[in-house]
């Protein structure tokens, strides 16, 4: 019976543990925390649209680059026309 009066003396103490006043709120703290970091998205689109917003050299480039990609696009589609399709590189 030696184990069993020492279990119980564990769970004697076990339940002794006192806990602050300020334990729930801390928990709970801690909780909110959890929530708004795991909330954030990793690619956050509203964010990416208000700093090129807010550059104008961003923009100007973006506007650069996609007349730049349209004019690749459309050099690409001439050539395939006129090619009947075969392209040979």
């Amino acid at each position: 019976m030696k184990s069993e009066e020492i279990y119980n003396a564990w769970k004697e103490q076990k339940s002794q543990i006192e806990v602050s006043s300020a334990f729930s709120g801390r928990v709970m703290n801690q909780i909110y925390q959890y929530e708004q970091a795991k909330r954030k998205p990793l690619f956050d689109m509203q964010r990416l649209v208000d700093i090129i917003s807010a550059h104008t050299l961003a923009k100007a480039g973006l506007v650069a680059a996609g007349a730049a990609m349209g004019l690749v696009r459309l050099m690409f589609m001439i050539l395939v026309i006129l090619s009947r399709g075969d392209i040979n590189g």
